[in-house]
This record gives structure tokens, C-alpha cells and sequence, in this order.
């Protein structure tokens, strides 16, 4: 991985995040170079594990969509008017050519294979968003790839798991509030940290990262599966895998 070009999309995600603030708008990394920018003082001793970020992937408020584009604008970035015009109420498309590369906002929520509601998260971490939320976008991808689960691994690795969220800390309680919540999100992470945990079974990696981790997915099952379920929560457990409980890219 060229360590220039990802320090280099890291810089232009940042200068947005900027950007946007000083047009009064909140915006925040999200997705792999969100990851990248939390996790990549760990790389030297988990080296596997680094990649580099495709493309710069943002979370704003659907108040400040039109504010969004405006900001980007002024610093060359142009909006995919047709995609943004179909979908504007809840995503913007944007293509950057200082960098030939995409960059999406998701607009108060996060949809892909499931649904987060980050409405009231964006204001409680800066630059990205919070870690608890910024792990369970990457858990909660049915088709999961490589990628994805090195992502999740990086950041149990550089974590701890506690009452909030931290440059060091994942909220627990976030993570167990969404899965007792949503009986399809709590399938697709439960599958996925047993997915994670298969994969740390091939890869190369010290002892010490791997237990490490290991017991962050442990902590993470336990008080998944020990937390009070709401009754929406039971009432689609009772349906189980009878009905498909996640969306495909294509859905979403």
C-alpha cells in the first residue's frame, strides 16, 4: 500500500470534515479511511492489517444536504447531480478529480445492509464518527469481505470496550442497544464476529493482537446476547431466518 496516497485521501476527507465546519455544517468520516485515521498508529505491529481506503465515505445531517454540496464545491469537488437529485433525501454522490475518486454522504443515516440511525450521533465525535457506530457499519455488512473483517479486527485491536466513546474506547452500550433493538442487526454482527473469528485463524498476526482481540469479540458476544431485547426484537425472532433479514448493495 502506498502509505503517500492514503495519508494523501486522509488529508482531502479532513479538509471536507474542515470545509463543512467553517460553512457551519457537521460532517464526518466514516467507512475505511474513518478506520484508517483511528487505527493506523497500530499498523507497525499488526502490518497485515492495513490497507488502503478506496474512497472517502462522509456522514451529515439531511438538514444540511444543499450546505454539503455547497462546501464541496468550493474545493473542487463535483456532485453526481443526477444520483443527488433520485436520492438526496438520505445519500449525495460526489466525484473528487484531484484524486479520481468517489465520495458518498450519508445523510443521518446509514444504509446498506441494515439501517443506523446517526441523527443524534454526529455531534458526540469528531473527526469521524463515534467508534461504536463507525464498528458497526463494518459488522453489520452481510456480504462481508476481507477488507471489512481486517477493518473490524484493527479496531478491536486498537479499542477497549467500555461506557463511551474515545479515541481509545468503544461505547459497548451503543453496540447493545442497536442489536437489542433489531433482531436482523443483531443476526448479521453475531454471524459476522463469528465470521471475524474464523478469519483470525489464517492470518498472521502476534499472539498478543489475536487474544487481544478474540476477548473484545467474547466481551462483544456476551453482552450482545445478555442485554434486554425489546419486544420488536422478539417479535422478528420469532420469525428467524424464514424471512431474509438484511438488504443487498442492489436493495439498498
Amino acid at each position: 500500500m502506498s502509505q503517500d496516497i492514503t495519508e494523501e485521501k486522509l488529508n482531502r476527507g479532513l479538509e471536507i470534515v474542515n470545509t463543512c465546519s467553517n460553512n457551519k455544517v457537521t460532517c464526518r468520516l466514516l467507512g475505511g479511511i474513518a478506520i484508517y485515521f483511528l487505527v493506523r498508529d497500530i499498523y507497525p505491529e499488526v502490518p497485515p492489517l492495513k490497507r488502503e481506503p478506496k474512497d472517502v465515505d462522509l456522514a451529515s445531517h439531511k438538514r444540511d444536504s444543499g450546505k454539503v454540496s455547497k462546501a464541496l464545491e468550493t474545493i473542487g469537488i463535483i456532485a453526481d447531480k443526477h444520483f443527488n437529485a433520485l436520492h438526496g433525501w438520505e445519500r449525495l454522490k460526489f466525484m473528487d478529480p484531484k484524486f479520481n475518486m468517489r465520495i458518498d454522504v450519508f445523510l443521518d443515516i446509514f444504509r446498506e445492509s441494515h439501517v443506523i440511525d446517526l441523527s443524534d450521533r454526529l455531534e458526540r465525535f469528531s473527526p469521524t464518527i463515534p467508534p461504536s457506530d463507525l464498528l458497526m457499519t463494518k459488522l453489520q455488512i452481510w456480504e462481508i469481505n476481507e477488507k471489512d473483517i481486517k477493518d473490524i479486527i484493527a479496531m478491536l485491536y486498537k479499542f477497549e470496550l467500555g461506557d463511551k466513546d474515545a479515541n481509545d474506547t468503544i461505547d459497548l452500550g451503543r453496540i447493545t442497544q442497536l442489536t437489542s433493538n433489531d433482531w436482523g442487526l443483531y443476526k448479521t454482527t453475531t454471524i459476522n464476529l463469528e465470521r471475524t473469528t474464523n478469519y483470525l485463524n489464517t492470518i498472521e498476526l502476534p499472539n498478543k493482537a489475536k487474544e487481544r482481540v478474540l476477548n473484545n469479540i467474547n466481551r462483544l458476544r456476551q453482552a450482545i446476547e445478555q442485554a434486554p431485547k425489546t419486544t420488536k426484537w422478539k417479535m422478528r425472532a420469532m420469525i428467524g431466518e424464514r424471512v431474509k433479514w438484511y438488504e443487498t448493495p442492489e436493495e439498498a
